[in-house]
């Protein structure tokens, strides 16, 4: 396994050759090869983070159990550099943190995904404690620690050390000037002479990016699929995993300024027309010389990356496995229950109840205590302390009232006793 190890802003590759190493033999690795090297003597204490701030520990546990992989880079932090640990305040009060867009724990996130849904009735129930869970602050794990190195970290490996990591990089997730090293790879591989033949290895590589396989001969992640063009029009076959029995069809036709992208499905020798898009190849692509690089050539690759995705991709997804009758795998009703929540408690209250009729798995995520304690508090802002027993979507319907009433009998015309603006609502 190969890493690169970063400390005082100075980064370092090194070879851990155990094939399944701990963090022991990581850190005996740190202190026989690498430390020396740095100037540093082998009795230096330091901690090993994944974000220069929260220490790995467990020195028997793999490296794979924080989730480290070959190419990764590890901080260490000396001893006396580690940062006081951020404890939250007593005072701090339940209800503020009502207030904060707190997230949930991954691990509830993912144990809640694997309930059954016949256990879905009684998920409403019980749930205090892991509220309690949503506002801890301590949930980054390896993945999120990752994310928080910056790209200039990543890069910042000596070119003499020959060490060069994979750049794990999406098109949502890129900047302007940047594109990821599959775009750059595809792009020059294509041999592009026009803007069109730019976006369609765009548009392939957002394919590949969602999970879709390119078919025919010698299709390859590192250049397209043979005959991907012919006679100005752009054909793409793809399969899915999540698809089986059925392949995608994209047939891309160049239309003056425009590019007609219709997607079709093959099932049981039938073909069924899904979706079409349209896309300006000019918004996307700068023309270029040829040999720029792809930097130079592409723009908006985020703007483009949701886009495609959102109108195209996942409608295709969900639409393939419908005619496969196979179960959605997309969309609001497959979250688990915490992430439901999550976005219900920014909803209000009008689109939370509209969601509950939508179908039973809404109505018992809709129903949640914790979401209506949630919705109470911020809409009324009461500091009044209530028991364990509290009804708080019954709490919250009798205080709408008594706000309707009280906005009602603002605009009531003295005499008459009825509302001047009947298109006030009144629940």
């Amino acid at each position: 396994m190969k890493l690169r190890v970063r400390l005082q802003k100075r980064t370092q590759p090194l070879e851990v050759p155990e094939s399944e190493p701990t963090l022991g033999q990581l850190r005996a690795h740190l202190i026989q090869d690498l430390l020396p090297t740095l100037g540093f003597s082998s009795d230096t204490r330091f901690a090993i983070t994944l974000n220069n701030k929260d220490a790995l520990t467990g020195d028997e546990e793999t490296l794979a159990s924080y989730g480290i992989v070959s190419g990764d880079l590890i901080c260490l932090v000396l001893e006396d550099e580690m940062p006081a640990p951020n404890l939250p305040s007593s005072t701090d009060s339940e209800h503020s943190s009502l207030q904060n867009n707190d997230q949930p724990p991954l691990a509830a996130t993912s144990s809640q995904a694997n309930i059954p849904d016949e256990q879905g009735s009684d998920s409403s129930h019980g749930q205090v404690t892991q509220y309690d869970a949503w506002t801890d602050d301590s949930m980054e794990g390896p993945s999120h620690s990752a994310e928080a190195v910056s790209i200039q970290d990543a890069m910042s490996v000596e070119e003499a050390s020959g060490f060069h990591p994979l750049e794990p990089m999406l098109c949502s997730e890129t900047e302007d000037g940047q594109v990821p090293h599959s775009l750059e790879a595809l792009y020059q591989s294509a041999g592009c002479s026009t803007v069109s033949d730019a976006l369609i290895v765009l548009v392939h590589l957002l394919m590949l990016e969602s999970g879709y396989i390119p078919q025919g001969t010698e299709a390859k992640a590192a250049s397209m699929p043979e005959k991907w063009k012919s006679s100005g029009v752009y054909k793409l076959q793809y399969t899915h995993p999540l698809c089986e029995g059925g392949s995608a069809v994209l047939t891309c036709v160049p239309l003056g300024k425009l590019i007609m992208i219709n997607a079709t499905i093959k099932v049981n020798g039938g073909i069924k027309n899904v979706k079409s898009v349209q896309l300006k190849p000019g918004a996307y692509v700068r023309r270029a010389e040829p040999g720029e690089s792809a930097a130079k050539v592409y723009k908006d690759l985020k703007k483009l990356s949701r886009l495609f995705k959102d109108q195209l991709v996942y409608p295709l997804l969900a639409f393939t496995r419908q005619v496969l009758n196979l179960p959605d795998v997309f969309g609001l009703v497959v979250l688990p229950l915490e992430l439901k929540l999550r976005i219900f408690r920014l909803l209000d209250v009008h689109s939370v109840l509209a969601l509950s009729a939508v179908c039973h798995d809404l109505l018992i995520a809709s129903n949640d205590p914790l979401l209506w304690r949630c919705l109470y508090l911020r809409d009324f802002r009461d500091s009044t302390i209530r028991g364990p027993d509290t009804d708080w979507k019954e709490l919250y319907r009798k205080k709408h009232i008594q706000r309707k009433e009280a906005q009602r009998m603002r605009h009531v015309i003295p005499g008459r006793g009825r509302s001047a603006d009947n298109r006030l609502p009144y629940l």
